[in-house]
């Protein structure tokens, strides 16, 4: 690999994740499905950039600065071109640049890095699954029934599991932790989301998009655009899921999840509890997103058309450089050719003989500027002459006659129209009266649902203050060293080992997490009391 094919893999990979990005960010307001669908197609053009560069075409773009050519001299017609001693076409890398093979070296270094870690995270989901025991608890099984029509997704239980997780294709495996499964009151919640992501296929594109990283690891915008789609895959999954549950219910579990449990990810599963960076902002989406979005296809197929007609001629440019492109010129280059003497001008023309112009009246004939009398005619041209007056008197008969009856085809064709006019007038009244019914309908639906909201909201902001006050209640215990020994031993019996460090390091960042949810809280009570 050299520097110039890094670079170009550098621009393309960026020109595609900034386009994704920015598209994403204009679907602000939209279903976070619909932006993780936009952020899906970029990774998945990413992946198909290398394919592109291999078989597809190239444009061709100079990108260094041209070398001065010297004009040549148009004052013969003869030219001897020389070959130049020691003249290089090709641009030359500059001293001390790294050659091809450290660069290769050290893309491969990274590659291996992320996929190494992806590889590993896969390896200890496998030995959960396979170490783990399926739950039987009526608690669990019960909702997971409801909710898997098919009944194929596996729920295990480990006891090295921290937060719920789900991975695999569909029917997919769910896995939660030994003292999750006493949480009955979690379950509909933890199950909701994660069947949730088995069913919009989330860990297949989470796979392609660990590709996309370990492929562009030297791009910071392929780090950004994982990390966004990361982000929408959980709001999407929270969106489903609440659909089918009471939502300040399912708000309350995530705060319970967050604040006894440390979050940490495999890099190779999905989960509900999510960073708590991301907490506050998911629970605010929960709480202030309608149940139901209108589906605006078009907008979003916009989106998709606009994200492939900025990848796809992105992909095909081969960058150059162009002192080779300048010196290539300089060397086809040809004198034009001396100038073709003038032709002679062209005979002139004969002048023409000016037409015959007859005009005729009752008694007399105009021909070349000549007067006859019809009674100076022979019998047999004034016959004809009278012939054709009275044909073009029968030409000029029919014209009236088929000019008045388009004349009357006209006048039909009007009041046609205005009888046009007038139905598609009352079929527009009678429209915008029925628009309006609907409108005044509409209206009273929106302020029904902006009360409805309003209350869901402040219900939402006390739950989140109520969570804030567990945290701290943790926090608070967690100062506590018999506590914290008790929190060792019950960890140390289910495998998982916690230093005394870790607990105090989480008894501070509870606190400052409860605060930001207290925060969190009041904007929302303000957003609610603003509506």
């Amino acid at each position: 690999m050299t520097g110039a094919l890094l670079l170009e893999l550098l621009v393309k990979s960026g020109g595609v994740a900034a386009a994704g990005l920015a598209l994403s960010a204009f679907l602000g307001r939209r279903p976070a499905a619909e932006r993780a669908l936009v952020l899906r197609i970029a990774v998945c053009l990413l992946i198909a950039l290398p394919v592109f560069l291999w078989i597809g075409p190239s444009l061709p773009l100079a990108w260094l600065t041209p070398p001065s050519v010297e004009p040549a001299s148009a004052a013969s017609w003869s030219v001897s071109l020389q070959p130049m001693a020691d003249a290089s076409v090709a641009g030359q890398l500059p001293a001390g640049a790294p050659s091809a093979l450290l660069i290769a070296l050290a893309y491969a270094a990274g590659l291996l890095a992320v996929g190494a870690r992806f590889l590993v995270g896969l390896w200890t989901l496998r030995r959960w699954t396979s170490q783990g025991r399926t739950v039987s608890a009526p608690a669990w099984t019960t909702p997971l029934r409801r909710l898997d029509a098919d009944g194929r997704t596996r729920l295990i239980a480990s006891a090295h599991v921290k937060t719920p997780l789900s991975w695999g294709l569909p029917p997919g495996v769910i896995l939660i932790g030994e003292d999750c499964v006493s949480r009955a009151a979690a379950a509909e919640a933890v199950l909701a989301h994660e069947l949730a992501h088995i069913r919009r296929g989330d860990w297949i594109f989470a796979l392609l998009s660990r590709l996309a990283l370990a492929l562009f690891w030297f791009n910071p915008l392929v780090w950004l655009l994982h990390h966004s789609l990361s982000a929408r895959t959980e709001e999407a999954a929270d969106a489903l899921a609440v659909a089918g549950m009471d939502r300040r219910l399912y708000a309350r579990v995530l705060v319970d999840l967050a604040s006894t449990a440390p979050f940490s990810s495999t890099g190779a599963a999905l989960g509900i509890a999510g960073s708590h960076a991301s907490l506050a902002k998911r629970i605010s989406r929960i709480m202030t997103s309608p149940r139901k979005t209108p589906s605006r296809p078009l907008t979003l197929a916009l989106s998709v058309g606009a994200l492939l007609a900025v990848a796809t001629p992105l992909a095909a440019i081969e960058l150059i450089p162009r002192a080779a492109e300048a010196a290539a010129e300089s060397v086809a280059w040809t004198p034009p050719a001396p100038p073709v003497p003038p032709a002679p001008p062209a005979a002139p023309e004969r002048p023409a003989q000016p037409a015959k112009s007859v005009q005729t009246t009752s008694s007399l004939i105009v021909e070349n500027g000549r007067t006859i009398h019809l009674d100076m005619l022979e019998d047999g041209e004034r016959r004809d002459i009278e012939a054709a007056r009275a044909e073009a008197r029968l030409a000029a008969d029919a014209a009236r006659r088929d000019a008045q009856v388009a004349r009357r085809e006209a006048e039909a064709a009007a009041r046609s129209s205005r009888d046009a006019i007038e139905r598609v007038t009352r079929d527009a009244a009678a429209a915008a009266a029925s628009a309006r019914v609907a409108a005044d309908a509409a209206r009273e639906h929106a302020r029904v649902a902006m009360i409805d909201a309003r209350a869901s909201m402040l219900r939402g902001a006390d739950d989140m203050d109520q969570g804030a006050e567990t945290m701290r209640a943790n926090a608070l215990r967690l100062r506590d060293p018999a506590r914290r020994a008790e929190v060792i031993a019950e960890n140390r019996a289910r495998g998982n080992e916690v230093t005394h460090a870790q607990l105090i390091e989480l008894s501070r960042t509870l606190p400052q997490q409860a605060d930001d949810m207290v925060r969190s809280a009041q904007r929302m009570r303000e957003q609610a009391r603003s509506l």
